[in-house]
């Protein structure tokens, strides 16, 4: 072991060790320092299953597509996407909790934010299996020190990172305010 400590021999840290960290992990996201954060994803946009999509207009063909959900006569204004061919599905939503420090001395070495970052931003950990939901996600409601009600709708600030002893169960997170409240 070289540097500062070079007089001193290497160690594992014991598994019980790193167990009791996790379980400690655990507890500030799932207990009451954790944050409902609600993740907004983009809408869906599909052909009508209704109606045959003409790819030269970009439109409906106005033919009834057979097993569609609104039978209509041919050649009529089809019911289901109003003759747009298209629907658009309501963005899908799915809430997660994190762990949420909106004070850059939580994070940043020394305490001091560099030159340039907003007050708004944040930094989240959370489970690392949420990760995926979370890149997927076009925003995040991120619920607020101040009041439960009351929420900030953020976007990621660069890429998440790894986060705890091994590495494979916690994420990191920068986020950037970009609405709400």
């Amino acid at each position: 072991m070289a540097g500062k400590f070079s007089n001193r021999s290497n160690f594992d840290i014991p598994a019980e060790l790193i167990d009791e960290h996790e379980w400690v992990s655990d507890e500030f996201i799932d207990g009451p320092f954790g944050k409902d954060c609600l993740l907004e994803f983009h809408p869906i946009d599909s052909e009508c299953p209704n109606c045959y999509f003409d790819p030269e207009t970009r439109r409906s063909s106005n033919i009834y597509k057979t097993g569609g959900p609104i039978s209509f006569a041919n050649h009529t204004t089809c019911p289901h996407c109003g003759g747009r061919g298209r629907e658009v599905i309501a963005p899908e939503t799915e809430e997660i909790r994190l762990r949420v420090y909106w004070k850059s001395n939580k994070w940043v070495q020394g305490g001091n934010p560099p030159i340039g970052m907003a007050e708004a931003e944040c930094r989240i950990i959370g489970y690392m299996c949420d990760l995926p939901k979370l890149e997927r996600a076009r925003s995040i409601l991120v619920q607020s020190k101040q009041d439960a009600t009351k929420h900030w709708r953020c976007e990621r600030d660069g890429e998440a990172r790894p986060h705890g002893f091994r590495g494979d169960r916690y994420f990191q997170q920068s986020l950037k305010r970009s609405g709400g409240g």
